[in-house]
């Protein structure tokens, strides 16, 4: 402490120097401080432009949301904080004075660190800032919070991108040891609680390296600029004999493992490693392959099938990887299957592009279809199953892990108003008030579940049962909550009793249309919304807005 007094008084006396002007009020706290009440200037440990100080682990200002600077002065003001030049300084400061340095900061131009921090394995650090560790941990990859590149978003998930390193991880290790919180929902205390010393360093030294100028390339993957045009269903290789059978791992930590995901004797299947994708134009196709189930609605390939906020990921997490989370390699060992839904036999290829149909709303799309059977985009997302399910037994439809896992209704049934109050409390902080979700720079964060941009009446996930089956397992994000199946019903409830785009089935009446493709148990299409009472999917028209452009 006496070495950040030290450090700090040059500054502070040196920024006390009067103006030939009176500075705006944030400026003037940023820089000069405010000496007559011992307020010192904010640059004499952030900086002259508030990008941080690497030797004192300053945090970088600039750019950061304005609300996520209040509240943070409001965390060190209230002791959420523990830091003891923050706490004494936030409580100085009257609520003018805290709005008006945090726009300040919020206006300047961020620039990122220089200095490279070594790691003993960098490659771990960018893996769990960019996938997480679900299998083993249900950690989810940084970025799923904190968007593209660690840029941040909105007032609650702040940029990480361009941080000083030893910044980063001095709030890690705060989360982990009790000094630091306020956090919705506890999530930063769960997720750091998780991670080693070793795996705090690699994540904290590779967002110090992330460029702080916002860019979608911070969740997309290494991905060539294009898959061999010669990549067919007909050149897909033949399984390897020596990955014949089922490859299977037990998962660690069984007991703390939630209901759903208790593995058999046997275990769950693993697919491969992302680090072991083939080579040559195979390799390039499932690459490309889970790119678009990466970015669906943004890809260049997909995006004109797509005509809302939502990617594959959402739904299938840990991109198609984790098991009872509709896992794709199940979905590879299933089909061809007769479905009810379709009363006929899908294939795979048919099966994804009912996903696109209904889960991407293909009619609101450029295109206004899902894509051809034969595009590249199909091809490119078979190719991407078909290398997950690598040794996986075809035609094993009771495969652990398969589909969501299935919770049964409460004996208290569920209830859409009790949902609402869930969902204001553990939520609204990702997907918002309206159910709109999130985006950074046009790429879709935190889904809209509601809504013209959200999956429309032909989706499975409107159904109550699945909706509140992917909940109770999966929300929220990491699990440092954990929701009942009384919440998850009633969650589902609420989310579905809201209008969204029509059922691409439709036939023009509702009625009819409800009674031909809908009507079951747990589907709410054509009924009265508990929430205002219309007929849910008289409120969407055939298309929500139009084709979309990009």
């Amino acid at each position: 402490m006496n070495q950040l007094k030290r450090l700090m008084l040059p500054v502070v006396v040196c920024c006390s120097i009067p103006a030939q002007a009176e500075l705006p009020l944030g400026q003037r706290l940023a820089t000069q401080g405010d000496p007559n009440r011992g307020i010192p200037a904010c640059a004499s440990c952030h900086g002259p432009k508030g990008n941080g100080n690497e030797a004192i682990g300053a945090a970088r200002l600039a750019g950061q949301s304005t609300l996520y600077l209040q509240r943070q002065i409001e965390n060190f003001r209230d002791g959420r904080r523990d830091n003891p030049l923050m706490g004494p300084w936030a409580k100085q400061l009257t609520p003018t004075e805290r709005v008006a340095v945090s726009d300040y900061y919020a206006a300047l131009s961020p620039v990122g660190q220089t200095t490279p921090h070594p790691v003993p394995n960098p490659a771990i650090g960018a893996d769990l800032a960019l996938f997480g560790d679900w299998p083993n941990r249900m950690l989810p990859g940084c970025v799923q919070c904190h968007g593209p590149g660690g840029q941040g978003v909105g007032a609650t998930f702040p940029a990480l991108a361009g941080q000083p390193y030893s910044y980063l991880l001095n709030q890690l290790t705060a989360w982990t040891q009790g000094t630091r919180s306020g956090d919705p929902l506890g999530m930063m205390k769960h997720v750091a609680s998780r991670l080693s010393e070793d795996e705090m360093r690699s994540v904290a030294a590779y967002f110090a390296a992330q460029p702080v100028a916002s860019t979608p390339e911070g969740i997309a993957l290494d991905v060539p600029d294009g898959a061999s045009p010669g990549a067919t269903h007909e050149s897909l290789p033949a399984p390897s004999p020596t990955s014949a059978g089922l490859q299977s791992e037990r998962i660690p930590n069984q007991d703390d493992i939630p209901a759903g995901r208790t593995p058999d004797t046997q275990g769950y299947f693993k697919p491969p490693s992302r680090h072991d994708r083939p080579e040559g134009p195979f390799g390039e196709m499932v690459a490309l392959g889970e790119a678009i189930f990466t970015q669906t609605d943004t890809h260049p390939q997909s995006a004109p099938h797509v005509g809302n906020g939502l990617t594959c990921r959402n739904c299938h997490l840990d991109t198609g990887r984790l098991a009872s989370s509709a896992p794709m390699w199940a979905a590879w060992v299933s089909y061809p299957a007769y479905r009810a839904k379709s009363n006929r036999v899908d294939t795979l290829t048919s099966r994804l592009q009912g996903c696109f149909s209904y889960s991407m709303n293909a009619q609101d799309s450029v295109s206004g279809t899902p894509p051809d059977a034969d595009s590249k985009t199909i091809v490119a997302l078979l190719s991407y199953v078909y290398w997950l399910a690598t040794g996986a037994p075809t035609g094993d439809r009771s495969i652990p892990g398969r589909g969501f896992a299935d919770i049964q209704e409460p004996a208290d049934g569920y209830d859409a108003k009790r949902g609402e109050a869930l969902y204001r409390q553990n939520c609204a902080i990702c997907h918002g008030e309206q159910g709109a979700g999130a985006k950074k720079d046009d790429v879709s964060v935190f889904p809209p579940l509601w809504g013209p941009k959200s999956y429309n009446w032909g989706a499975g996930m409107h159904a109550l049962d699945t909706a509140a089956a992917f909940i109770r397992h999966n929300m929220p994000l990491g699990g440092s909550i954990k929701l009942t199946d009384q919440d998850a019903w009633d969650l589902s409830a609420f989310i579905n009793s809201h209008e969204r785009p029509q059922d691409p089935r439709f036939t023009g009446d509702l009625a009819e249309t409800a009674q031909r493709y809908h009507g079951g148990h747990y589907d709410l299409y054509g009924t009265p919304s508990a929430l205002d009472g219309h007929q849910l999917g008289e409120g969407t028209p055939a298309t929500t807005s139009g084709p979309r452009q990009h």
